[in-house]
């Protein structure tokens, strides 16, 4: 089997240990006895071929479908909405924002100046001011991210969103297997989606810090893989190795528990969206909120 990240666990297991000791006629004498002890647990994460990409394309299809048919609204529609009521941003929050980019390249080019001085040139309060820009700018890229990461917030209940969190949860399901030897052996067991989810469940239910500390792992280099689209152990093995904490908005402490709970939050504010709506009666030319979006049929991004 093609392997795209391997990783250790320890497990305590019971094993049976036999003792050999004496008697008093000086017979030979064993005792067995069960002792707890810690096992590593090798998990390797599947290179995904050709077939299961295409599963995945009609997996991600068909949950992107479910969603707009639910009454999320995808990404384009949402930012249209958005346009429609002058944007996302408000004019104050548009001044504020400004503000923000402006102070940070203001302080930028004021540090640079300071550093083209060499340390010992630099007098008491020069010193003094490049220390206090440097916090500075800290402080000003924090803001800065925050409020980025507030708008960028807008969108996570889009159509897209939804299908990409059960997509990457699909590949968890489809990629996970325990290694003994030569074998290999699905985590998670079952053939069809439904089956696998079930396995899934059951694993969350026995409240076991090792199963915990797996589904987190599998969840992170899955997830690591699905945002940076490594196509070899070799490309992941270098991209995980070097990774921040912070990898192309996905971060590191992302559990497979996390992107489960992401994803039926949504369903419920799905299936709510979907009771609200008002039902068409015969003759009625009152349309529903995807009719009057105009969407008739959605292109499926590939993600993956």
């Amino acid at each position: 089997m093609r392997i795209l990240n391997e990783f250790l666990l320890e497990k305590e297991e019971n094993i049976e240990e036999v003792e050999v000791s004496a008697n008093e006629k000086g017979e030979e004498v064993k005792t067995t006895k069960t002792v707890k002890k810690p096992i590593k647990k090798t998990f390797v994460v599947k290179r995904p071929n050709r077939s299961l990409y295409d599963e995945a394309e009609l997996f991600y299809g068909v949950k992107l479908s479910e969603g707009i048919k639910a009454g999320l609204l995808t990404r384009a529609l949402l930012a249209k909405r958005f346009n429609n009521d002058g944007g996302i941003l408000s004019d104050q929050e548009k001044d504020k924002f400004a503000g923000l980019y402006m102070g940070l390249f203001e302080k930028q080019a004021s540090l640079q100046k300071l550093e083209l001085k060499s340390f010992k040139d630099l007098t008491k309060d020069e010193e003094k001011e490049k220390e206090s820009l440097i916090e500075e700018l800290g402080s000003s890229r924090e803001e800065i991210q925050e409020f980025e990461m507030a708008q960028a917030s807008l969108f996570d209940q889009t159509a897209e969103n939804r299908a990409r969190n059960k997509t990457i949860l699909w590949w968890v399901l489809n990629l996970a297997h325990e290694q003994e030897g030569d074998n290999y052996t699905k985590v998670f067991s079952g053939e069809s989606y439904e089956e696998m989810i079930a396995s899934y469940d059951r694993y969350e239910e026995e409240e076991d810090d090792f199963v915990d500390e797996m589904l987190k792992k599998f969840s992170y280099v899955v997830s690591f893989w699905f945002v940076t689209k490594a196509e070899t152990q070799e490309q992941l093995n270098v991209l995980l190795s070097t990774a921040d904490d912070d990898v192309m908005g996905l971060k590191a402490e992302e559990s497979a528990e996390e992107v489960k709970e992401e994803v039926k939050e949504e369903d419920k504010k799905a299936e709510k969206k979907s009771k609200e709506r008002p039902v068409k009666k015969a003759g009625s030319t009152k349309k529903t909120k995807v009719e009057e979006s105009g969407v008739k049929k959605s292109k499926v991004e590939k993600e993956g």
